[in-house]
């Protein structure tokens, strides 16, 4: 077809057609009267010309696009950055402008000389950076939002399950933080899907690293209390514990793993909701000395946070007392053991729950629920223990079945619990 032709399909001009032809854009074959002669390729050329030229694109990007040399991809991300970069120039501006029409309204004479270090560093790289960073912090990642989605299903989770199970004591307030979360998960996903940009990038990695880390804080958890058993509890024990709020310590670990992880691909996915991770890591290397020190007392806290238990002795040790303090059965004053009950909230952690805390002459206390044994059946260790306590016959026991129906364990363990209680 003729250039005429070429003009009415592209919407080109025939000067600006051939000026692309001249600098190596498009390649046109000519007929036998040496008459340029475009067939359709050269028409999806130009077209695909005039839209890139249209955003800006300067003629040797093109020029490399089609000689193969630069992806498509790759030259549209420089300009956006390009783009967000000039945004944030007339963002730049028209904050200078601003502060600058407040400050001549109240004084028409200002002398403009005295905010010149201000506006220098309005104009820097760094007060650009500041602007883009806050401009980012404004927009809802695809990982904020997963995260935010789990957390707040947590009321959706407790209603499905309360009516599962038939439980309508607290069905009002399951059913208002039910309605509330929903309200809250339907706007923020509102939000997040009329966003521009869905800042999707580096979900699946945060959301895999999390759960990594997660794997690695068990594996903490479980080589500390091998190094208990290995420097505190003898081969003729009966059981040990790994005591809160020392084993909560073990979390402080998790984040310190979490922050490390997601630093490392930080650069790849650019998130600023990330950028935490980069800064605990920066601190951490600025002050490597206290970190490592920080470190190995989060670790000999969580060593020594143990009590041990052997059919004569009780052990119970802390990171101020390391060498622990014993008390044989004599020195127990009092033992409660019971079923928690119903607690307020959103959650009601611990309804059910068995207790079984003992009391020593010097005011200590530790609750042995939660402790480890060499027997197979679980929690028979503490059957155990509390038969050897009551049998010196000189233990106050104070017990409940109260709530006993509110535990969801297998029911071997629940008539172990009802016998534990009985035991006085």
């Amino acid at each position: 077809m003729k250039i005429k032709n070429a003009e009415l399909l592209t919407g080109l001009s025939a000067k600006t057609i051939r000026f692309y032809e001249s600098e190596g854009l498009i390649s046109v074959r000519r007929n036998s009267n040496a008459y340029r002669d475009y067939d359709e390729d050269n028409i999806k050329e130009l077209k695909r010309i005039k839209i890139l030229r249209q955003l800006e694109i300067p003629i040797s990007k093109i020029r490399e696009f089609k000689n193969g040399d630069l992806q498509l991809e790759n030259i549209l991300k420089e300009k956006l950055e390009e783009l967000n970069k000039g945004e944030l120039d007339i963002q730049s501006k028209k904050f200078t402008i601003e502060v600058l029409l407040k400050e001549v309204k109240k004084n028409p004479n200002a002398d403009l000389d005295y905010y010149h270090d201000d506006f220098e560093y309005i104009k820097s790289e760094e007060f650009t950076e500041f602007l883009g960073e806050v401009k980012e912090l404004s927009e809802i990642s695809l990982t904020a939002q997963m995260f935010g989605t789990l957390m707040l299903s947590g009321p959706l989770l407790w209603l499905w399950l309360n009516i599962t199970d038939k439980n309508y004591d607290s069905i009002g307030l399951n059913s208002i933080m039910a309605i509330f979360s929903t309200v809250i998960l339907t706007l923020t996903w509102r939000k997040y899907l009329k966003q521009p940009n869905k800042k999707t990038k580096g979900t699946a990695s945060v959301f895999l690293i999390s759960i990594f880390a997660i794997i690695l804080t068990f594996a903490i958890f479980a080589g500390i209390g091998k190094l208990q058993e290995a420097i505190f509890v003898p081969k003729n024990y009966l059981m040990f514990m790994f005591k809160p709020p020392y084993s909560y310590l073990v979390f402080f670990f998790e984040v310190e793993l979490i922050a490390f992880l997601i630093s490392r691909i930080y650069k790849k996915v650019k998130n600023i909701e990330l950028k935490w991770t980069v800064n605990i890591c920066n601190f951490a290397k600025k002050n490597i000395v206290v970190t490592i020190l920080l470190n190995i007392a989060l670790l000999y806290m969580c060593i020594t946070g143990i009590t041990m238990v052997t059919e004569n002795k009780i052990t119970d040790y802390s990171f101020y007392n390391p060498m622990g303090t014993t008390y044989s059965y004599e020195d127990i004053s009092k033992v409660e053991a019971g079923f928690n009950g119903k607690k307020f909230g959103i959650f009601p952690k611990g309804a059910g729950e068995f207790y079984y805390t003992v009391f020593f002459n010097d005011g200590n206390k530790v609750n042995f629920y939660q402790a480890n044994s060499e027997f197979e059946d679980t929690y028979l260790e503490l059957e155990v223990f509390d038969k050897l306590i009551m049998d010196t016959g000189k233990v106050e026991k104070t017990s409940s079945k109260e709530n006993y129906e509110l535990c969801d364990f297998d029911q071997r363990y629940v008539d172990r619990f009802l016998r534990i209680i009985d035991n006085k």
